[in-house]
């Protein structure tokens, strides 16, 4: 009964809630309004021609789409805001740095990329061969028996690294709120049962690669007879690993998506050249006549009228001229 309900079910529930969750997430940020733009920089943007922009100035500032995208590129595969990280203490007007943030969160992320490329030998059939040969670098194939996978090892003292960093560190501590303490601790439950499971107490693989396959055709019959001879220790670790799949799209993890979407890394710097319409303006709100011009080209300005104005925000303006403010429209 505990291999139909954990290795049948909860599957199906979990992924379930994980797909509705995740595309749900996604529409909400891709239909939210960005009303200003709020590009991050730290370089010299694009200005008079004369001014010269470095390398970095083009990923730090980026102007067009293209630079804007390395930026993306970086930040997703290198954690480059995190490379930049330095604490500043302006009592002490001194600084510190904390790169060791950034390398924790390489070891973690891309020991977790390994992780998963090396279990997606359960999931297809025959195995990809660089899944094959990825797992027979990083295992020192033929040295230790059986082998040690690098990543399983690292990813769990990356993920102790960080938790320590929480508990520790005042500031982090401070910040901390118990959902940041209970996804590392449910990732560490995970990592920890696979090593046990890997090195010390042992489930037959061979059916739970059977197992897997048949929920992934939906050969629910022949999951059910294989989830009966599964070792439970096996669902130890796919329970929790279910569980985590489900809470995915609620938790910050979802970062993993966000950032694709944070308009402070996907926004070009390009403010003096391109005019950046607030998508919560009214589609009737009248424009100015008269506007700016800049080289003989004139642009007009989108701005509300008194009137406009009065009834759009009518309750908050009484409520500030019951507290003796005077409001009067301003003069164009």
């Amino acid at each position: 009964m505990i291999g139909v309900i954990f290795g049948v079910i909860v599957p199906y529930i979990a992924v379930a809630i994980f797909v509705a969750g995740v595309i749900y997430r996604i529409i909400n940020w891709a239909s939210s309004a960005v009303p200003l733009k709020v590009p991050t920089t730290g370089g010299q943007q694009k200005s008079f021609p004369f001014i010269k922009r470095t390398i970095y100035d083009r990923f730090d500032s980026p102007y067009t789409k293209w630079e804007t995208a390395g930026r993306m590129l970086l930040e997703i595969f290198f954690f480059r805001s995190l490379l930049k990280n330095t604490r500043y203490y302006l009592d002490r007007t001194s600084q510190k740095d904390a790169r060791w943030l950034w390398l924790f969160g390489i070891m973690f992320h891309y020991s977790l990329l390994l992780v998963l490329i090396r279990h997606s030998r359960f999931f297809l059939e025959p195995v990809p061969s660089f899944v094959e040969t990825l797992s027979n670098i990083e295992a020192f194939k033929g040295v230790f028996i059986p082998s040690v996978y690098i990543s399983g090892l690292v990813i769990v003292v990356a993920l102790f690294l960080l938790w320590l960093r929480r508990i520790f560190l005042s500031r982090e501590r401070t910040l901390s709120l118990p959902s940041d303490h209970f996804v590392l601790i449910l990732l560490l439950a995970i990592t920890i049962s696979g090593n046990i499971m890997r090195y010390f107490i042992k489930a037959d693989l061979y059916e739970v690669k059977e197992l897997l396959t048949n929920l992934m055709i939906f050969n629910i019959g022949k999951a059910i007879e294989v989830a009966n001879n599964i070792e439970p220790i096996f669902y130890i670790h796919f329970g929790l690993a279910c569980f985590l799949l489900a809470y995915f799209p609620f938790s910050k993890l979802m970062h993993a998506g966000g950032v694709l979407f944070t308009p402070t890394r996907n926004m070009p710097n390009d403010n003096r050249a391109r005019r950046h319409v607030n998508p919560w303006d009214p589609a009737d709100v009248p424009l100015l006549s008269k506007g700016i011009t800049v080289a003989g080209m004139t642009f007009k300005s989108k701005k509300l009228d008194w009137d406009t104005y009065h009834e759009m925000y009518a309750d908050q303006l009484e409520e500030i001229e019951e507290a003796d403010f005077k409001i009067v429209p301003e003069e164009l």
